[in-house]
């Protein structure tokens, strides 16, 4: 049973292949998304050349306060226009899809997240999501669309490409540590 869809869009001042790379360098998350505290790669090739189903990653991401890991999986993917992620948590099965569309020089991105609980689901399992079912959903569209404006910030190019990732820049063409080292 789908316990509920959560969906997010953004035109993104981006062309639609800057957008994909962005998304598609699983490595370079914990970078570009303020959410993601850590990404470590457990199988397949990382990369625009290399995403394909099977990736699979592990991501630390702080929600709501707290530190979770969970390991998630490319499941379907449409080069340059979608993928579908998904991961396993508890018994529930969550996807989510990112779909890339043209519109002129910018890109509309709409992510949609959902769970699904199996019918064979514990009592306890679909006790907690009846009990913060509402409270998840406002977390999740709120992480969903920070995630969407970290990844137009990347696409967009305010942030630079550094040999270790993608490192943030203040606007100016310069990383936060590049000025604090400048200063002192």
């Amino acid at each position: 049973m789908v316990n509920k869809e959560i969906v997010e869009s953004r035109v993104m001042d981006a062309p639609v292949d800057a957008v994909w790379r962005v998304i598609t360098t699983i490595r370079d998350a914990a970078s570009v998304l303020r959410g993601v505290e850590r990404i470590e790669v457990v199988a397949g090739d990382d990369g625009p050349d290399g995403y394909a189903v099977g990736l699979r990653w592990k991501e630390t991401r702080k929600i709501l306060g707290r530190s979770g890991t969970e390991e998630m999986e490319v499941t379907d993917v449409e080069p340059g226009r979608s993928t579908r992620i998904t991961a396993e948590s508890g018994g529930i099965v969550y996807t989510t899809t990112f779909e890339l569309q043209k519109i002129g020089p910018k890109t509309r991105v709409v992510v949609r997240f959902s769970g699904i609980t199996p019918p064979d689901a514990s009592v306890v399992t679909r006790g907690m999501v009846a009990l913060f079912g509402g409270l998840g959903t406002l977390a999740t569209g709120a992480g969903l669309r920070r995630d969407l404006e970290d990844i137009e910030k990347a696409a967009a190019g305010r942030l630079t490409e550094m040999a270790g990732g993608i490192t943030p820049t203040n606007g100016e063409g310069t990383t936060p540590e590049s000025a604090a080292a400048a200063q002192g």
